[in-house]
């Protein structure tokens, strides 16, 4: 189900709503309150978000599809960045 694009170029165009990235910012601001806060895992419609900040890395996943390219490893500040999260990542 690629419809062109990298994955976080979809990711961003097919999911990241203000439901999506509130959420998102919820757990980056969540961390900022407590280093016990080691990873976040989300389901959303079409991708899966996993925010490992013990690692500094976010894992996207096409949850509609299988196979190379349709899971994607990214540092957190990027993926911060291309999603508009005004966050501050420890990194």
């Amino acid at each position: 189900m690629n419809s062109g694009g990298t994955l976080i170029e979809r990711f961003v165009v097919q999911e990241l709503d203000d439901s999506v990235r509130s959420i998102l910012k919820g757990a980056f601001d969540e961390r900022m309150c407590s280093e016990k806060v080691l990873l976040r895992e989300f389901e959303f419609n079409c991708f899966d978000v996993s925010l490992d900040f013990e690692k500094g890395i976010v894992t996207l996943q096409d949850a509609l599809s299988a196979g190379e390219g349709s899971s994607l490893d990214i540092s957190m500040r990027d993926f911060a960045s291309a999603c508009g999260l005004n966050v501050f990542c420890r990194l």
